[in-house]
């Protein structure tokens, strides 16, 4: 092992390479004379005004030259000379990150007097860009607003974002890196973009630039099929600069009406405070400088906004009572000691963050530059618990709910259910990056980067009440109602992810050809501890039951096997990938640049994870429906994954104003690493997760001896069957998961086309097309079902579903190929996924105080499974499907939006020459979140309960309805079969989708909550003085989210669902499926939507900031 990493690095380092991460930019261009001769050997001079920093270079024999690795920001001084001729000076000119700026010069004979020319709002486009890419500049990201002070923020102004995804993709596919580190959320537990548990890792106050970039046709920048998110942080220069800085804000920087409806009393006492300083300089004066930024965040907010019925009606009214709650609180106290802390006026989170950030740049020479750059996040975050996974791959029956239950019907905070303050969670977490990144310029033909970077992640859970007490589900009437104990994820669950990468980079210049080849190397180490179900699981059938002592209808518990190992580790995944890639860029004339390379990536898994023979001796099905072997002790294949690109730049006019650009390629990325762990977590042999279930005889005649216990150990060795003791002896019933052996990594082919047109005055219009077309998607199925045996006819249509054998419900024995096992996960790939988006954008340059942009995009986006979750359970869980979940049914994904349009701008007033007032706005217009129509149930007897999409009836006689009743606080409402038809027949009518689908199954994620506006507004009011060359100013910002909802509180109201699921299924009579309709709080509830509650209101944060 040590001589293959040996060899790895030595490989690395003297490879001919070019870098993947994009920390730098650079200058291109042509030198002529005025007959329109190339000018070979002319000199290029660019110096960074504010730090001094030079970059040299000549021209080549064709009159060309680059100047690369250059610092990004500005402004630049370019100075080119020609023996002869008259030296030419262009000022004020600002570099973009990655994108290269086009400098064309034309020379004049000496004794032709020139003057200097600035470069600013010039009727050409400079920046040499081929893909599809955004960039926030330093200026963008000083004025427009940010109440979140958090880098998705700015990533929005994307036209083809959608929260953290880019164009219809998982956010856990992008790309994230920050000065060459990478800060990705790669372990994939949720879909934030960094990790840290929700905290920013770097300070917003620290970053210079950021780049957003979906379609880059060069082969350095690979690691995503999302987008790839580069940004750089600020330096130091010549002038010592700093700031301290402090914002806040509480409840009553809210607003407290929507529409007619008053929220007062929905607000809990919260308050945000953030406090911080940065500094920078020279160390020494044109070659030495730092720059180091500390901020410090405490918060307390109101991390549950329900209430129980006959509360305090603070938040959302949920139908569980507040007595009901009191009785359980009551007994588990009385009963075992167990303080579940409040189920009313919940005390609020309180999260608290301290990020540290320190920088070195050194300009060795002009020809070297070096960078040096530390940061550290250490913070702490709470957690609302897990809302509707079960551990250990539950099926089991409850009274009033036809069909198993996989996942609970509703969230265990939600306005049917509720729990108690100590139920949640705490993240400890801990994010440290180091890099070292040098620049050189060997010759005017060769320069060299090269680039070491190191990221390490801890993330910790804990209990708020600091007692570790079993996770029990109450249901009543067939819904869950209340829960009580720990989170059910939290006991046991670390994850460490460690990530160490070496880039050298070399690029050759030859005549029109600029060659770049490469190769990178990423080691990362991703511990997993996580044991669910850890401190035991119990569901139990209704709230009498639960309060007598009867046997529960679901026991789960994971344990370990690891000997004189508590809490082990299940997964520990040690990976590197390679990457090796060479790219021609062919200018083959002024107008026209080529770009084609190639890039093949190699995961090389380090360490095998263990073998549990009993799962390798099963024969299960494959993804084309096919049976064979799987093997736990083995990563999948690990191939070249090859990824070929081309594109071009095509000037269309003289004045360089019109510009044709597009490419085409293969992208590859990485998977969410947690769907690797979890086969080593659930193969039985680091550990084992056993459930006993109601589904069966034997499982109910065990249930029967279970009572609830706080240690459940002692329950699994009061029953060795179902609890076995020694790895590799069984299969987990909890849901083993195994990988198909040719499972590749996911890839994506991807092509756009654009036009740029610049009007002058810094006016640019671009109109542009992006498709994506999946290669390798990821994709889970359930590798231990059958095939269907039956049909369901629902109108004209029909749909698969398993028949029970002697009964109405469906057994293990119907559905599964092992039915003593439960579900198996198979982690495989797709290819049928696709997205196209068109872009239309209009943007100002700033010129004069003001720049602006606005955009409208059209996206569709389509995939076969949208990977919500990070258990393999939950995953497959997650996918809503017409037929079984195992059907590989293209639907759309749940991370677009079809139609969004986006605007930025901002504009300062300066005055007095000691005050400016600057004005910066953020306006996005889009549908809201996509909607799935389910049944509640399980309708095609899968076993996966809700996913079942619903049937759209053309009349109320399509669906078989059956008379239902609900009991709330006292008050018995009875519903006639014909009364929830009509409820049914309304609420269909009150959906734009629905009513214009009847007859027809709904389709994933086909619907929307109705159209958002949001506008966001940043105020800044500056006041200054000059003492000598430095200028001192106090600035008084106040940051407005939803800023309409300000002036009008009919504004900016944001709409949710009432529920997704309608109809609720009631089992089979006579092979007809039967009904109920949803009831909210014994209401049949008929609109499909509902004006949000405080996450919709206007919002303010006020701060002050000196800096000089």
């Amino acid at each position: 092992m040590r001589k293959h990493l040996l060899i790895l690095f030595i490989t690395v380092l003297t490879s001919v390479a070019a870098f993947a991460q994009v920390t730098t930019s650079s200058f291109s261009g042509i030198i002529k004379d005025s007959k329109g001769e190339t000018l070979p050997g002319a000199t290029i001079r660019a110096t960074h005004t504010p730090s001094g920093s030079t970059y040299t270079s000549t021209t080549n024999i064709k009159g060309q030259f680059t100047l690369p690795g250059v610092r990004v920001g500005g402004p630049y001084t370019v100075v080119i000379s020609y023996i002869g001729y008259e030296p030419q000076t262009f000022t004020g000119i600002v570099l973009k990150l990655g994108e290269p700026f086009l400098l064309n010069v034309t020379m004049n004979m000496t004794g032709t007097a020139l003057k200097e020319v600035t470069i600013s709002n010039k009727k050409e486009i400079n920046v040499a860009r081929v893909g599809a890419s955004t960039n926030i500049s330093s200026r963008m990201l000083q004025t427009l607003p940010t109440i979140n002070r958090s880098v998705t923020d700015f990533t929005r102004l994307s036209p083809l974002a959608n929260g953290n995804s880019f164009a219809g993709r998982d956010s856990r596919l992008n790309n994230i890196q920050v000065d060459g580190a990478s800060l990705n959320n790669s372990f994939g537990l949720s879909t934030d973009p960094f990790p840290g548990g929700g905290a920013q890792p770097i300070s917003i106050e620290s970053y210079d630039e950021i780049s957003v970039n979906a379609a880059p046709v060069d082969v350095r920048q690979s690691g995503f099929t999302g987008a790839g998110i580069y940004a750089v942080t600020k330096s130091g220069t010549n002038t010592f600069t700093g700031s301290a800085y402090g914002y806040y804000k509480n409840q009553s920087y809210n607003g407290t009406s929507i529409g007619d409806n008053d929220i007062s009393s929905s607000f809990a006492k919260s308050s945000t405070k953030t406090y911080g300083f940065t500094l920078g300089g020279p160390i020494i004066k044109n070659r030495v400088f730092f720059f180091v930024n500390y901020e410090n965040t405490k918060s307390t907010t109101p991390g549950l906004a329900y209430s129980p019925t006959n509360g305090s009606g603070i938040g959302t009214v949920s139908l569980a009572t507040a007595s009901d709650l009191q009785k359980v609180s009551d007994y588990l106290q009385s009963k075992y000691g167990y303080s579940t802390g409040a189920y009313d006026n919940y005390p609020a989170f309180a999260p608290a963050n301290q990020n540290f950030l320190a920088k070195l740049d050194v300009n060795i020479n002009d020809k070297n530059k070096l960078t040096l750059k530390y940061s550290n996040l250490s913070g702490t975050t709470d957690n609302q618990l897990n809302g509707t996974s079960i551990p250990n791959s539950a099926n089991f029956t409850v009274t009033g709910k036809s069909g198993s239950v996989s996942s609970l019907p509703y969230a265990r905070y939600s306005n049917q259910s509720l729990s108690f303050q100590n139920s949640n969670y705490g993240f400890i977490n801990k994010v440290r990056t180091y890099t070292a990144e040098l620049n050189s310029s060997i010759t005017s033909k060769l320069s060299n980067q090269l680039l070491f970077a190191v990221t390490q992640t801890d993330t910790k859970r804990s209990f708020p009440g600091g007692d570790t007490f079993p996770t029990i589900d109450i249901f009543q009437n067939g819904s869950n109602y209340i829960t009580a104990g720990n989170d059910p994820y939290t006991l046991n669950n670390d994850v460490i992810n460690n990530t160490t990468s070496i880039t050298d980079n070399l690029t050759f210049y030859a005549g029109k050809h600029t060659i770049t080849g490469g190769a990178s190397y990423d080691y990362q180490y991703l511990g997993n501890q996580f044991m669910q179900g850890a401190a035991g699981y119990y569901a139990y059938n209704s709230l009498d039951d639960f309060l007598n002592n009867r046997a529960p209808v679901y026991f789960a518990y994971t344990y370990s096997l690891t000997p004189g190992v508590s809490a082990p580790y299940s997964a520990s995944l040690k990976v590197g990938t390679v990457g090796l890639y060479i790219q021609d860029e062919v200018a083959v004339n002024d107008n026209f640049k080529l770009t084609y390379g190639i890039r093949a990536d190699k995961p090389i898994y380090l360490e095998d994870p263990p073998e549990n023979p009993q799962i390798s001796a099963l024969q299960l099905l494959n993804k084309n429906g096919g049976t064979q072997s799987y093997n736990t002790g083995r990563w999948p294949s690990n191939h070249f994954l090859f990824s070929p690109r081309a594109g071009f730049r095509w000037n269309l006019a003289d004045d360089k104003s019109l510009i044709l650009r597009g490419g085409a390629g293969v992208f590859t990325g990485k998977t969410p690493y947690v769907y690797l762990t979890n086969m080593p977590t659930n193969s039985g042999m680091p550990q084992n997760g056993s459930n006993v279930s109601n589904a069966t005889a034997a499982g109910q005649a065990i249930l029967n001896q279970i009572t609830l216990v706080r240690d459940p150990s002692t329950i699994a060795a009061q029953f060795p069957g179902s609890f076995p003791t020694s790895s590799g002896t069984t299969v987990p019933t909890s849901g083993a998961v195994v990988i198909d052996p040719n499972y590749k990594f996911p890839q994506v082919f991807r092509a756009n086309l654009a036009v740029e047109k610049a009007f002058g005055d810094g006016y640019n219009l671009t109109l542009e097309g992006l498709y994506t077309k999946d290669i390798n998607a990821t994709r889970y199925i359930n590798a231990n079902l059958r095939a269907a045996t039956g049909l369901t006819q629902e109108g004209d249509l029909s749909r698969e579903r398993y028949v029970g054998t002697g009964t109405a419900t469906v057994a293990a024995t119907d559905r599964l190929i092992y039915p003593t096992l439960g579900n198996i996960y198979l982690l495989t790939n797709s290819s049928d996924g696709y997205t196209g988006a068109f872009t239309a954008q209009l943007s100002k340059s700033y010129a004069n105080g003001f720049f602006g942009s606005i955009a409208y995009t059209y996206t569709v986006a389509k995939d076969v499974n949208a990977n919500l979750g990070s258990t393999a359970a939950s995953t497959y869980s997650g996918n809503p499907n017409i037929g079984t979940s195992n059907e590989e049914e293209l639907g759309n994904s749940s991370f677009f939006t079809p139609h969004r349009v986006v605007a930025n701008a901002s504009y300062t007033i300066r005055y007095l020459n000691h005050g400016a007032t600057t004005f910066g706005l953020y306006y996005s217009g889009s549908l809201g979140t996509p909607i799935s129509y389910t049944i509640n149930g399980d309708l095609n007897g899968d076993g996966n309960s809700n996913t079942d999409l619903m049937y759209i009836p053309k009349n109320v006689n399509d669906l078989t309805f059956v008379p239902t009743t609900a009991t709330v606080n006292g008050v018995t409402y009875t519903y006639t079969a014909a009364q929830e038809a009509q409820a049914l027949n309304q609420f269909i009518n009150n959906s734009s989708y629905l009513s214009s689908h009847r007859g027809q199954y709904a389709q994933r994620n086909a619907a929307f909550v109705p159209w958002f506006n949001k506008v966001d507004l940043n105020f800044l009011q500056d006041v200054y003085i000059q003492t000598g060359k430095t200028r001192h100013t106090l600035q008084f910002s106040a940051v407005i989210q939803n800023f309409t909802n300000l002036l009008n509180k009919y504004w900016g109201v944001q709409q949710t669902t009432t529920f997704t699921n309608p109809v609720k299924f009631n089992g089979y009579v006579n092979n007809v499926p039967t009904y109920t309709y949803t009831n909210l709080n014994g209401k049949l509830v008929t609109n499909p939507y509902m004006d949000m509650t405080s996450n919709t209101t206007w919002s303010l944060l006020l701060g002050l900031k000196y800096k000089f």
